[in-house]
């Protein structure tokens, strides 16, 4: 009886130190990652991507990106188009949506006629999330931003493929207001959901300058 319960002490200790070594070795793994991960050694400032937006190209990380302008939505709407990055482009009169499955990152926009008059902002958030919440999403809007007719928010939500950060504007020129949403996953939101914000900077500085 002695010598089956020393066996199992024997195989208790033999497990609690290799159980101990595995844990040492994957946090010395985590360590080495974040120590080269340059998402962990990097950091962007807003006007930093603004910037190289407004150039046509900068580097997120170690990605390359080229932006160059593209009329979209009957060429009344102009964008910083991201080139050679999505793989999905649905490119319609009334309705665009481009989409990179690699990156998850997406990007709708639309239109509808509307005079001057629109609602608050806060009635927009507001409407938003209560859209949100009869498909059963959650929306935790955050930072929120007015720029002349340019109007923004950026907010988090689960879904069933994860956490999305959301980048939703609206715009109105012409009689139109037109309505965008550009998101990614919530983790990637210090880089690129940083730049998407960035790229909606742009977006109104592009069509601001063509005037109503």
């Amino acid at each position: 009886m002695e010598q089956i319960v020393k066996q199992e002490m024997d195989l208790s200790i033999a497990r609690f130190i290799k159980e101990y070594w595995e844990r040492q070795e994957e946090e010395e793994r985590e360590r080495l990652r974040k120590q080269y991960d340059p998402k962990e050694r990097i950091s962007y400032t807003l006007e930093e991507l603004i910037e190289g937006v407004r150039r046509g190209s900068l580097y997120l990380y170690t990605l390359p990106l080229e932006f160059e302008p593209r009329a979209l939505l009957e060429g009344k709407l102009l964008i910083p188009y991201l080139k050679n990055f999505y793989e999905v482009e649905n490119d319609e009169p009334g309705a665009v949506l481009f989409a990179s499955n690699k990156r998850k990152v997406t990007l709708s926009l639309s239109y509808t006629p509307c005079k001057k008059v629109m609602q608050s902002m806060d009635q927009w958030i507001n409407e938003t999330k209560e859209r949100f919440r009869e498909m059963h999403w959650i929306m935790k809007p955050e930072r929120r931003k007015s720029m002349g007719d340019m109007e923004y928010f950026c907010s988090s939500m689960p879904t069933s493929e994860g956490r999305l950060y959301n980048v939703m504007f609206r715009f109105h020129k012409e009689e139109r207001l037109y309505a965008g949403v550009l998101n990614c996953p919530e983790e990637e939101r210090r880089g690129m959901g940083l730049l998407l914000e960035a790229m909606v900077y742009v977006i109104q500085e592009m069509n601001s300058r063509k005037g109503d």
